[in-house]
């Protein structure tokens, strides 16, 4: 009963100045690996793509490490992306990472041609 009163006072101390507690993740985490934008030069609604657990992609593009495909609300509407857990993004104008492409990137502003082309990605 003590051990409740005293968690329950650190949870309203916690509460009242603004300050959180720290709780174990889920088992079930996932990492984000990319942000598409609707938009050239990351502007406008986005699209995020995340990775089942808490990995990151490895340090070499000769590798495929996470793939992805888009929503059709997504499909054949972004213009920009960035890359997040140490990912590179290749883009894809067909689903199933097919058809034309551009290199890796973790930062695209635009992509030129492939501008609200792309149906997939290739993560590495």
């Amino acid at each position: 009963m003590l051990k409740r009163k005293i968690a329950a006072a650190a949870l309203g101390t916690a509460a009242l100045f603004g300050g959180t507690l720290a709780t174990a993740a889920p088992a079930n985490a996932a990492t984000v690996v990319g942000i598409f934008h609707w938009n050239s030069n990351h502007t406008g609604s986005t699209f995020t793509v995340s990775a089942p657990g808490t990995t990151s992609c490895t340090t070499t593009l000769s590798d495929s490490d996470f793939t992805s495909g888009f929503t059709s609300a997504w499909n054949d509407e972004a213009s920009s992306h960035r890359g997040y857990a140490n990912c590179a993004i290749k883009v894809y104008e067909n689903a199933g990472q097919g058809g034309a492409s551009l290199p890796y990137y973790v930062s695209a502003s635009s992509y030129g041609v492939l501008n609200d082309q792309i149906s997939s990605a290739r993560y590495s």
